[in-house]
């Protein structure tokens, strides 16, 4: 308990130090790869949809909270592509995200700086397709016919690292509203995503 009390000391004390030198305002942009599914419940049995590979970019601003610590509040713009497979079904939905996040810059000997990061983001559907994979029929993902709602919500969490301005992340969203169109029953469909990205700052 000592030596994880005395590790978080360490580090609070080097953003302290560290965020003498911050800017105020980083702008970035970003791009990179989803792995997405989708955990069903319905009944009270839960599965978990095959994954998608597919692809996000995005725009960044990280704004200064405290002249003192390092910590700044991140949003910006995002298209991503997500989805899953159900069977012999596949769910290919676009949303624009908007993300809201707050992080942490951990400095290393002025060389890399470490970003744990924890928010939410919104997403907005604006395509992508429901595509029966053996006849080839496809149906607006969002559409009349399709059976996703377009509103999104979820948790993001995961850590970034900077080195000069290139900028590499790792992070998680957990789908928190049931994006199913038609849900009975108590039936529900939320969409998780795995993400790695690389991108520049400015």
């Amino acid at each position: 308990m000592k030596k994880v009390f005395l590790l978080l000391s360490a580090l609070l004390l080097a953003g302290v130090v560290s965020a003498q030198g911050h800017k105020k305002n980083i702008l970035g942009v970003r791009a990179g790869l989803n792995v997405s599914s989708y955990s069903i419940s319905e009944s009270g049995v839960s599965i978990e949809s095959d994954a998608r590979a597919a692809y996000h970019i995005a725009v960044s601003d990280q704004i200064l909270l405290s002249e003192r610590l390092p910590f700044y509040l991140e949003t910006g713009l995002a298209y991503t592509s997500r989805g899953g497979r159900l069977g012999n079904v596949s769910l290919r939905p676009s949303y624009l995200q908007i993300p809201v996040l707050v992080n942490y810059h951990i400095g290393i000997r002025n060389i890399v700086s470490i970003q744990p990061f924890a928010g939410l983001y919104y997403g907005l559907g604006i395509g992508g397709k429901i595509k029966e994979r053996k006849s080839g029929a496809k149906v607006d993902a969002f559409g009349e016919d399709g059976m996703l709602k377009r509103s999104d919500l979820g948790v993001r969490l995961g850590v970034g690292a900077t080195w000069r301005h290139y900028y590499f992340g790792l992070g998680y969203d957990f789908g928190c509203l049931n994006t199913f169109k038609e849900a009975e029953g108590g039936s529900s469909m939320r969409n998780n995503c795995f993400t790695i990205s690389v991108g520049y700052n400015f």
